[in-house]
């Protein structure tokens, strides 16, 4: 084993022996060869002069650099300090300069920088080269631009102009239009024109771009404001088509997203009506009435300060107003078939018509005819119910009306009664004597009643008014025992009990009186008959809504030596009457007078061709009224036919009235054919006048216009009348649904 080792040792000390001969080392040549180097430096086509170069604030250096044994790196030196190194082809150093001085500040000159550029081989060979560079880290100024932030432009020409300031030479001057290119801009001709019209209305962008020769790149922004649409007009209240026919406020509603409002211009049609300047908030009374009616238009002009302009026609018709029907909740009366109203001017010509449905709250009536606010019209309401056997019409016109005196008239609801056959309950009349002539009266508000003697019973109808709470807590019946020349009376509950049993015990005569008046007659003794009818009213509420109890009711041929007798009970708390002597009729409130003097009036009329001529006498009167009704019975094709028409009039100033024509939408109604062969009956022409009510005109104001009972406004009327009916009696009518009076 010693030996194998030692063998071994001999062996390797022969071989290290042998390595170390200078005459068996390789003979290998060193590699002293510099690397190729060539550099430039990006945006500069000469570099590598002597001459020094002029860059930026930033300088991007491509590197060439070649060795058979290879480049290790490239580095990058100013003025000796390391700036940058490469060691991958291709090479290429981006070296910032931002930082370095650029001028010498006692010179103003250009500082001289020297660059180098070394590259070194992997056997440790350099190649070195050197520019001497200036920077230039001043970028050009842009100033004394025309177009400031915020500018609003329009239209197609808008020149922009601005200055350029810089150290060195500009290369180039560049603009952008919301980001688009521009056509160049000359560097000696710092100006460019903007075309709004090419433009979105609203905010724009200019972005104007200076570059000098060592590409310092200057830029200014300024945001600006397109405006080529004119301001925007609207309205809350004006549509197309309107019809205007009453002075409305004109509240055009102008806006601009951009520009001032400088001009606002109201026409109608081309008729120029007001000009606003520098305003905004506007209005404008328009009244039709001083234009001719039918088709028109309104314009609205407006114009912002940059002289944009827009319009807005809206066209209209003008009417002329006559008059507005207000109606309450519960007026139409389920009842009737139809009601109309309808308007006509004073020779009987339609201008309007309208009908009355269950949920008509309110109804203008209005015409295209040029009618001026003074100018007289007649107002006609209608109403219709019909049945198996025949149907009834009913009319109530107006007459002498002007828009000027009543545009509104504010109706109210006539009680409607349940059905009174319902509600007729039978109670028993106990130790009346049965051989004794003993009437009852029993009428009031609501209620009605009957006394059978010899069978012992009252019937009592009591219906509820069904348009409102307004009802009679009590009934009063009035007793009359003829044969023992007796009165008096029992004042009721309303509600009594069905086993209630009527005695003679119950009636009173407390607090009745005998009273007479005198009828006297003007011209003489030529007296033919009187009557009277008298009301009360347990309070004031009950006499404001006429819910009133009948006391006493009776006419007389001749007059007595003491004159006319009537009772009359002072346990009410108002009274309302009415006397007639011949053909003079008084219906005033309180308690009678002891005397009455007839008007030195006269009154006559003649009807044909559904005209009517009033001859009259006297003055004092206001109001007028015509009560047309069917003197015998009507039958038309085996229906029978009933008619009435009211007719209210300026008695002071007509002399003629012509019956309206009646509208189409009518003219199915069965009266139609009565009216149309003037077949007419007039029962009744009356003048009137009233307390407290001078004119006509205070008449429609003071009592038509809102629907009130005259006795509420005047204590007295007093009226002469002729009437067809046997025995001249007054005609006296209520005109359901339409006036109270």
């Amino acid at each position: 084993m010693k030996k194998l080792l030692f063998c071994l040792l001999i062996l390797n000390l022969v071989l290290v022996s042998c390595s170390n001969d200078p005459d068996n080392e390789l003979k290998e040549t060193p590699d002293v060869t510099v690397p190729e180097l060539n550099f430039s430096l990006s945006g500069i086509t000469e570099s590598q002069t002597n001459e020094p170069v002029i860059v930026s604030n930033q300088i991007e250096i491509n590197i060439d650099a070649k060795d058979e044994g290879g480049i290790a790196k490239i580095e990058a030196f100013l003025n000796n300090e390391k700036v940058g190194e490469d060691n991958s082809a291709p090479y290429k150093i981006i070296v910032d300069v931002s930082s370095y001085t650029s001028k010498v500040i006692s010179t103003k000159k250009y500082k001289n920088y020297t660059l180098k550029i070394t590259a070194t081989d992997k056997a440790g060979n350099t190649q070195s080269q050197e520019q001497i560079i200036n920077i230039d880290n001043e970028k050009p100024t842009i100033t004394s631009v025309s177009l400031e932030n915020g500018s609003i432009i329009n239209g197609n020409e808008n020149l922009v102009t601005f200055d350029v300031t810089d150290n060195l030479e500009l290369s180039s001057i560049k603009a952008y239009l919301n980001e688009e290119l521009l056509p160049e801009i000359t560097i000696d001709n710092f100006e460019l024109n903007i075309n709004t019209l090419e433009l979105e209305d609203g905010e724009n962008q200019l972005k104007i771009e200076a570059v000098d020769s060592a590409d310092n790149i200057g830029v200014y922004d300024v945001v600006f404001i397109s405006d080529n649409t004119g301001p925007e007009i609207s309205f809350d209240s004006l549509t197309e088509n309107q019809v205007i026919d009453e002075t409305i406020t004109l509240n055009p509603i102008i806006s601009d997203s951009y520009s001032a409002i400088e001009l606002i211009e109201i026409l109608n049609g081309e008729t120029s009506l007001i000009t606003f300047q520098n305003e905004t908030d506007v209005s404008f009374d328009f009244d039709p009435n001083l234009f001719e009616t039918g088709t028109n238009s309104l314009k609205f002009i407006a114009a912002d300060v940059l002289g944009n302009t827009s319009e807005l026609v809206i066209p209209i018709s003008i009417y002329r107003r006559l008059i507005t029907l207000n109606f309450p909740t519960n007026y139409f009366d389920p009842r009737l078939a139809r009601i109309y109203v309808f308007a006509s001017d004073m020779e009987g010509n339609l201008l309007d018509t309208q009908r009355v449905l269950k949920t008509s709250e309110q109804i203008t009536l209005r015409t295209i005819s040029d009618f001026s606010p003074n100018q007289e019209f007649m107002l006609t309401f209608g109403q219709y119910s019909t049945g198996e056997f025949g149907n009834s019409s009913e009319f109530t016109t107006l007459l002498n009306l002007k828009t000027s005196t009543l545009n509104t008239i504010n109706l109210k609801t006539y009680p409607r009664f349940e059905n009174g056959s319902a509600s007729s309950t039978a109670f028993q009349a106990q130790g009346f004597d049965t051989d004794d002539n003993i009437g009852m009266t029993i009428e009031g508000f609501g209620y009605g009643g009957d006394f059978n003697n010899q069978q012992g019973e009252i019937k009592l109808q009591r219906r509820r008014n069904t348009t409102s709470a307004i009802n009679s807590d009590f009934i009063y019946l009035k007793k009359t025992n003829f044969t023992l020349n007796e009165r008096s009376y029992y004042l009721s509950d309303r509600e009594i009990p069905s086993d209630f049993v009527f005695t003679p015990e119950l009636f009173t005569n407390e607090s009745l009186e005998k009273r007479f008046y005198n009828p006297i007659v003007n011209g003489g003794s030529n007296f033919q008959s009187t009557m009277y009818n008298i009301s009360g009213y347990i309070n004031d509420e009950d006499f404001q809504n006429n819910v009133y109890h009948r006391l006493a009711a009776r006419g007389y041929g001749n007059i007595p030596t003491e004159g006319i007798p009537y009772y009359f009970n002072t346990i009410f708390d108002k009274y309302k009457y009415s006397i007639r002597i011949n053909d003079y009729f008084t219906e005033r409130t309180g308690e009678l007078l002891e005397s009455y003097e007839t008007l030195d009036w006269t009154i006559d009329y003649s009807f044909s061709n559904n005209e009517i001529d009033i001859i009259k006498s006297g003055n004092g009167h206001s109001v007028g009224k015509i009560y047309i009704d069917e003197n015998s019975p009507v039958i038309i094709n085996n229906l029978n036919i009933s008619y009435r028409w009211n007719i209210v009039f300026n008695s002071q100033n007509t002399d003629k009235i012509k019956l309206p024509k009646i509208p189409e939408e009518l003219q199915s109604w069965g009266f139609y054919e009565v009216y149309d062969q003037q077949y007419l009956d007039v029962i009744q022409v009356e003048l009137k006048r009233y307390d407290n009510i001078d004119s006509y005109d205070e008449y429609l104001t003071k009592i038509i216009k809102d629907n009130r009972h005259s006795y509420l406004v005047s204590p007295v009327m007093e009226s002469k009348f002729k009437s067809l009916l046997e025995g001249g009696y007054y005609y006296y009518n209520r005109a359901p649904h339409f006036l109270l009076d």
